[in-house]
């Protein structure tokens, strides 16, 4: 804990800018700045170039490019932190038990095992991120449809698309929109737009949103509309097929409930009996 507590310090000393200066979408904090310090100075990032490289792509995917610079590095750090809090509750716990080693046994093997299930995490997260945009695309697609039948431009119908629902402001898909609707404000040509966007979501329906929507955007008149709307069944189609996987993962995880509860019951009625037969 003294060694905890030196290098705390002296990450404070050295760390302080990049601390206050970035975001930090992570858990823990406190230890953030020993942790910094010791994937620095042991260069792990360097020695675990696979591991580095899946992280980076999963943060990208997860939190796009803005955290691109320093997302891996503080992702690092926040394993080493987790990995340190387990190894210290656990060294306090054996010291109160009178020294036990087994519990300093477990507590390394949780050390261990703490990167497998942080990474884990972020595949969890990637997954509920991407099912989320996944059953939000078809209406985007469709308002972005009626728009354009009703005589807007594609650009003006993407930027009334994000205006109408300011409920959603905080969606995966409607972020990214809006950083769409912002680049186009800013009068980056709508292609590059496109391109960004598909790029920042990372997710194979999107890719075919916008290829379907630069490949018929110079066309435009009614072969534009006719390919956004085979599109747009195709969407509905997958988000119906989403709907039911999720569906069927929600009741398959009332499984273990109803057998306690079945089991519960079973308990309560078959007591009185054997009471009496006793």
């Amino acid at each position: 804990m003294l060694a905890i507590l030196i290098l705390l310090l002296c990450g404070r000393k050295r760390y302080a800018d990049i601390i206050t200066a970035y975001p930090y979408p992570f858990w823990i904090k406190l230890l953030f700045p020993c942790s910094y310090l010791i994937v620095d100075q042991l260069r792990l990032m360097e020695k675990l170039p696979d591991f580095t490289s899946k992280i980076h792509h999963h943060l990208i995917k997860l939190y796009g490019r803005s955290l691109s610079a320093y997302g891996s590095k503080w992702f690092f750090a926040e394993i080493i932190s987790m990995s340190l809090l387990s190894v210290v509750i656990v060294t306090l716990f054996s010291a109160l038990a009178g020294g036990d080693a087994s519990l300093l046994v477990f507590g390394f093997i949780v050390a261990i095992v703490i990167p497998i299930l942080m990474v884990r995490d972020l595949e969890v997260k990637i997954r509920k991120k991407q099912l989320l945009m996944i059953m939000e695309l078809p209406e985007v697609l469709s308002t972005i449809v009626l728009l354009v039948n009703a005589g807007e431009t594609v650009n003006r119908a993407w930027i009334r698309c994000v205006e109408v629902r300011p409920h959603k402001a905080q969606s995966p898909l409607y972020i990214e929109l809006s950083q769409a609707v912002h680049e186009l404000e800013m009068n980056v040509s709508f292609s590059k737009v496109m391109e960004d966007f598909s790029k920042r979501c990372a997710l194979h329906e999107v890719s075919l949103f916008t290829s379907a929507i630069l490949l018929n955007y110079k066309r435009g008149g009614s072969d534009f509309v006719t390919a956004l709307h085979s599109l747009s069944l195709e969407l509905w189609q997958r988000r119906k097929s989403v709907a039911r996987t999720l569906g069927e993962e929600a009741s398959s995880k009332l499984v273990f409930p109803m057998v306690l509860i079945f089991v519960v019951v079973m308990v309560i009625v078959a007591m009185p009996a054997l009471l009496m037969m006793k």
